[in-house]
């Protein structure tokens, strides 16, 4: 049965809460409600999640919404009406509310707020559900447009994942190995902007397979796009072991980890969205993968870790 308030799978800390989820296997995986993020994921004694650190990315797993990556001149347009946005959106340090927890998941609700409001001009509720398994962890979002007229908005997650696993290994001997690129194109963000003046990589031309090299990141995040199936795997090639990560529903996947700092981790961002082109315009409905939703509807996605 779920509980809340006097539940014993929380705590307080201030007004931030963490959950501890557990599955059948004593498998752990703890959620905050600052951000509605995910910051550890516990398997067989080894952490998945990276845990941050301010010489490399203090984040963890945030959610992106209602852009992803940094909208053009930092506004984002509705209608013809700019509003300031801040890079991947607001709900990353915003406090999410519990409405709904077990003993393996938690659901936390974002809602507008006066705050929101003069950044994103819509009523809506963004759900973010963690479920807990042996073998791994599920994420799913759904938003729900609460206003009277349609809601644009992205959506997208940012999960870092410790790359290496284990003592005696290195980010570079591992490699990503998706089910079929067929078709993919890989782009190189500009700055943390799409440009079509910059030449696209050629990393899955004839191949299913990125090897981990840190000099690609030298830029910034690579962006894999057509992809016909939606399921990649980050594996060692010394132990075997790793994630396979699922994103059916998303459009796009960001790779990244910071450049030209030789960070232990990499980031899997699945998004509906993209960063800002450098000629488009400003307005919501022009960002490629946007998602409109009627008054009422509810948009759902999600993605699916487990553990190789």
């Amino acid at each position: 049965m779920g509980m809340l308030y006097g539940c014993p799978l929380f705590s307080c800390r201030r007004i931030s809460m963490t959950f501890t989820l557990t599955s059948d296997n004593g498998t752990t995986a703890v959620v905050r409600t600052t951000g509605g993020e995910l910051v550890s994921y516990i398997n067989d004694g080894i952490e998945y999640v990276w845990q941050g650190h301010p010489d490399h990315w203090e984040g963890q797993a945030p959610v992106l919404f209602p852009v992803v990556c940094s909208p053009k001149d930092g506004k984002i347009a509705f209608n013809g009406v700019e509003y300031p946005m801040p890079k991947h959106g607001f709900a990353m340090t915003k406090e999410f509310k519990p409405v709904f927890v077990t003993k393996d998941s938690v659901t936390l609700e974002l809602r507008e707020s006066e705050e929101t409001l003069a950044m994103f001009p819509f009523r809506f509720s963004l759900k973010v559900t963690y479920t807990v398994y042996d073998d791994g962890f599920d994420a799913a979002f759904s938003v729900t447009n609460l206003d009277d007229g349609e809601m644009t908005f992205c959506i997208g997650g940012h999960p870092g994942f410790n790359c290496p696993l284990t003592e005696g290994e290195t980010f570079e001997d591992y490699r990503l190995v998706f089910d079929n690129a067929e078709g993919a194109v890989v782009s190189i963000s500009d700055k943390g902007f799409m440009n079509d003046a910059v030449p696209k990589k050629d990393k899955l031309k004839g191949t299913n397979e990125i090897p981990l090299i840190y000099s690609d990141f030298d830029e910034d995040a690579m962006i894999v796009e057509n992809l016909p199936c939606r399921r990649v795997k980050l594996i060692s090639d010394k132990t075997g072991r790793g994630i396979s990560f699922d994103f059916d529903g998303f459009d796009a996947l960001g790779l990244w980890t910071p450049e030209k700092r030789k960070s232990p981790f990499l980031c899997l961002e699945p998004w509906n969205g993209l960063p800002a082109d450098v000629k488009e315009t400003t307005e919501a409905k022009s960002k490629k993968y946007a998602i409109t939703i009627g008054s009422g509807e509810t948009y759902h996605v999600g993605y699916r870790t487990r553990v190789i």
